[in-house]
């Protein structure tokens, strides 16, 4: 953990905190057989890794407010962000489902299952197995793991729940060590059921640089489809970006600080076409 920033562990522990208590709530309230019993729990999930091998490789993000920027004040109903973002031509949906800091809920991803026929990614922080069957039972069809906050044993362990439900993986990294940890968690996996992103915010100054990306690209592993996520406001950032290999986008603020995100998602697709 050595080459995260204090201020990063701050932040992601106070936010992993929160979840815990948060967890433990949930757990009392919804049994693991109870969430198996949901309708959403037995479909069959759509393929993240196809979708974005196969698209426009945007996963757009319905996303509230932020630790860092507070609400974004966006008027528009999930109902109209989510079916926007599919008629846009994205390849995915991510869903913030964490409260506290994002304004996000469980509910926001049952509703988003139910507008879109593109995969959704269940965006929170996962510390629990319990989380997992919550992201099947919710309709969620890939989860987000992030490195920083979880040790190899954990990832080792939540990966392969997620694949044994059928769901695939989004692996973030901040820096090169946390890289190589998901390389070494990730050699047994098969190639098609997890993609890693590479987080371009430094949580240290709160700056995003797509540095970073670029950076840590050369060290991913063979074969395994690269994204780049955060502070991606630039279609001609994507395409330079898509010279160098990366074949997702997570993409959240810059669509949803506008008063309709589905058209700014169509016209940021369009323009990366063009």
């Amino acid at each position: 953990m050595s080459s995260i920033s204090s201020k990063m562990e701050d932040i992601l522990k106070k936010i992993t905190n929160q979840t815990a208590l948060d967890l433990k709530r949930r757990k009392d309230k919804t049994s693991l057989s109870q969430l198996r019993e949901m309708p959403f729990y037995s479909r069959k999930t759509l393929s993240l890794y196809n979708g974005l091998k196969n698209g426009s490789g945007i996963i757009a993000e319905h996303k509230r407010q932020s630790p860092s920027k507070g609400s974004f004040n966006c008027p528009a109903s999930l109902q109209e962000v989510v079916k926007g973002y599919e008629a846009a031509g994205a390849s995915a949906i991510s869903c913030l489902t964490d409260e506290p800091f994002f304004g996000g809920t469980l509910q926001d991803l049952l509703e988003a299952r139910s507008q879109v026929n593109i995969p959704i990614l269940r965006k929170d922080f996962m510390i629990d197995l319990y989380q997992i069957h919550e992201a099947k039972a919710f309709g969620a069809d890939a989860i987000l793991l992030i490195a920083a906050c979880l040790n190899n044993e954990e990832l080792k362990t939540m990966s392969l729940e997620a694949i044994n439900l059928g769901l695939e993986i989004l692996f973030e990294v901040h820096d090169l060590e946390e890289l190589n940890r998901i390389k070494e968690v990730t050699t047994s996996l098969n190639t098609t059921k997890f993609v890693i992103g590479v987080n371009n915010r430094d949580l240290k100054r709160f700056k995003t640089d797509i540095q970073n990306s670029k950076d840590l690209l050369p060290h991913f592993p063979k074969d395994v489809l690269a994204i780049s996520e955060s502070g991606i406001s630039d279609p001609e950032i994507v395409k330079e970006l898509k010279n160098l290999g990366f074949q997702g986008f997570l993409i959240g603020e810059n669509f949803m600080k506008t008063e309709l995100p589905g058209a700014s998602c169509d016209q940021f697709i369009k323009a990366i076409k063009s």
